[in-house]
């Protein structure tokens, strides 16, 4: 074989397979780039909050006893000499209390009504009072001063015109003022609230030696 032939079988034997004929200094080694790294897992703690127990409101009573009261005008006419010598007033759980002490046992009368106003004795001149309604108390017993007992002379229950209880913040029960005291009865305006019910009872006093009025004004 001539020297061109062994040439050209030599070419054609090393052109289907490079990488058979020698060092292929040409080809750049091919390196794999590793996955990136993954992030780190994050990791959500929840917090449990202490649980909290609401506190009630407090217990509204039932007042059951107010349910029968009535707002009519109502009192019987019994008479008492024994002077009246003190006013004064408590709040209840159902109701605001209003208190006229008389000093002597016998019974006592009383007309309690709601009037547009009261007019103090013996003028007639309009006595107003704080509240959405006015409540009229007479009470069948002369005003201490006023009396022909003797009680404690010299000494008088008030003024007419004078505020005797102011009791803003209650439920029903705003004010009583003192209408004045004429052919021995007393007269009383009490500011309510609106015209709610009320009852009336008498109450002896201790040993049976004072006489009570009590007003009872519902919530």
């Amino acid at each position: 074989m001539t020297l061109r032939a062994k040439v050209v079988l030599v070419a054609l034997l090393c052109g289907p397979a490079l990488a058979g004929c020698g060092s292929d200094q040409g080809a750049r080694p091919v390196s794999s780039t590793p996955p990136p790294a993954s992030a780190p897992a994050i990791t959500t703690t929840a917090t449990t909050l202490p649980s909290r127990t609401a506190t009630p409101p407090p217990a509204t009573p039932s007042c059951a006893e107010t349910s029968g009261w009535r707002t009519d005008a109502r009192g019987p006419d019994t008479m008492s000499r024994d002077a009246l010598y003190l006013v004064r007033a408590g709040r209840h759980a159902c109701f605001d209390r209003v208190v006229f002490d008389i000093n002597g046992p016998a019974e006592a009368g009383y007309v309690v009504s709601y009037v547009p106003v009261v007019a103090a004795d013996p003028k007639g001149d309009p006595l107003p009072v704080p509240g959405g309604a006015t409540l009229e108390i007479v009470i069948r017993a002369p005003a201490l001063g006023t009396d022909d007992a003797g009680h404690q002379p010299g000494r008088v229950l008030a003024a007419t015109g004078d505020t005797l209880v102011t009791t803003p913040g209650w439920p029903s029960l705003r004010a009583v003022r003192y209408a004045g005291s004429f052919e021995g009865q007393s007269t009383f305006a009490a500011g309510v609230r609106a015209k709610l019910p009320f009852r009336v009872i008498t109450q002896a006093g201790p040993q049976d030696q004072v006489r009570r009025v009590v007003v009872d004004i519902a919530h």
